[in-house]
């Protein structure tokens, strides 16, 4: 009975809904709605096994979830300089997979945002119902300078698959739903210092300020050249990087690099905080990246991709034991991630290539290669533009090595199907 109102529900908004214009004097407004349903299979570690036997090995379930996120998004624009983005989620969480650790450490966290406009409306044996404000900002823009508040998506770094400058915004590569990023509540100001160079300042005060976050950036944007420099603070941790992105022929080279010196920090085997680090530790971590389309057919995308990183977790934490839990990457909004970037093992590379087979089928498949596991995962996908506004995603993700093998040992197969409605 449940899953039937929650279906009446959306076909009512879906018949309903449609994108919607208005322009008065200085005045637009655009207001348009989507619906994501997202299903996924893997096995995954269940709360109910709990606690885990270190001398046993992690026992993984068969797991179901079923995700209908619809959303309601309103731009508006004032004059030449005035705009926002508000933009409201409802979401409807069905299956086995609502038992898995990553989803109550999920509900059990809470979001990370300064402003707390997130709520559970609904959590019974069936049905996880939740609202959240997923953007709601309001910007001022001018020649030489730019100022954003509110809920926004602050875009660092530049590289495709480990954005480690993005220290306000992080996504794992292998996450399902790698565009739903959690957005945070920002003051972003960004003034023209001279010619093409900007200096920009951000400051994210998180929930009771437990891990605020704030950051300094020099901002160079040539014809030929961009680039960055970086100074931050993560509650305590001060990080310092420079990234940038040029041309090398046909061909995009980006690269990243940050060092975090570790002002605090405890650890231990229970230790699933940001601030799971040791104390006076000195972290790098750089990206490097190149991507190109090779002119075969309608065009080869190809991007290859190194991750360095000496910010390594111990398998035997229960951070570990999340990170080996596939739930961990499965939706943006399920786990929020650490700030920085948090592996087993210190040196990946990453290969991509997509194809358009057809103008409305394109293939893409990524293979994350773990040097010192070693270890490595395959994503095979295929991209269906069924109409304008209707898209459908299949996938899935598989590992290999051995168990506690790096970063994808042992891991159990994710598939995955996505189908996006636009109105």
């Amino acid at each position: 009975m449940t899953r039937l109102a929650v279906g009446l529900v959306l076909a009512l908004c879906a018949a309903r809904a449609q994108a919607v214009e208005w322009d008065s004097g200085d005045w637009k407004l655009d207001f348009t709605a989507s619906v994501r349903q997202l299903l996924t299979v893997t096995r995954e570690l269940d709360v109910r096994d709990l606690p885990l036997d270190p001398n046993l090995p992690v026992p993984l379930r068969s797991t179901l979830l079923d995700v209908t996120r619809l959303r309601l998004q309103v731009e508006a624009r004032y004059g030449d300089h005035w705009s926002g983005q508000l933009a409201y989620d409802n979401e409807w969480y069905l299956g086995t997979g609502r038992d898995s650790l990553a989803f109550r450490a999920a509900e059990a966290l809470g979001s990370p945002t300064w402003l707390d406009l997130d709520q559970t409306l609904v959590d019974s044996g069936d049905l996880t119902w939740r609202h959240l404000l997923y953007r709601g900002w309001v910007r001022y823009q001018s020649d030489a300078f730019e100022a954003v508040l509110g809920r926004q998506r602050i875009a660092l770094g530049r590289a495709q698959l480990w954005n480690i400058s993005d220290i306000f915004n992080p996504i794992p590569p292998l996450a399902v739903e790698a565009d739903q990023r959690i957005g945070v509540d920002a003051l972003l100001a960004r003034v023209r210092l001279v010619d093409d160079l900007w200096g920009a300042l951000i400051v994210a005060p998180e929930e009771h300020d437990q891990h605020p976050r704030s950051a300094l950036r020099l901002e160079l944007s040539e014809r030929q050249v961009d680039g960055a420099l970086m100074v931050a603070k993560i509650d305590r941790d001060y990080v310092a990087g420079f990234d940038f992105s040029t041309n090398l022929g046909d061909a995009a080279l980006r690269g990243e690099l940050t060092e975090t010196w570790h002002f605090h920090g405890r650890q231990g085997p229970g230790c699933l905080a940001p601030d799971c680090r040791e104390h006076g530790r000195n972290t790098l971590q750089a990206v490097l990246s190149l991507d190109y389309t090779i002119p075969v057919g309608t065009g080869l995308y190809a991007l290859v991709e190194h991750f360095y990183n000496q910010n390594v977790l111990s398998h035997d934490s229960l951070a570990g034991a999340l990170a080996a839990d596939t739930g961990l990457v499965l939706l943006a909004q399920r786990l929020v991630p650490p700030p920085q970037f948090q592996t087993f093992s210190r040196n990946q590379t990453g290969f991509e290539l997509g194809y358009d087979l057809t103008p409305i089928l394109r293939a893409n498949v990524l293979w994350i290669h773990d040097w010192n596991g070693p270890s490595e995962a395959w994503v095979p996908s295929l991209v269906w533009s069924v109409r304008s506004d209707l898209d459908l995603t299949v996938g899935v993700q598989l590992y290999g090595g051995s168990d506690g093998s790096g970063d994808y040992g042992g891991r159990a197969p994710l598939y995955f199907a996505r189908l996006d409605l636009y109105f």
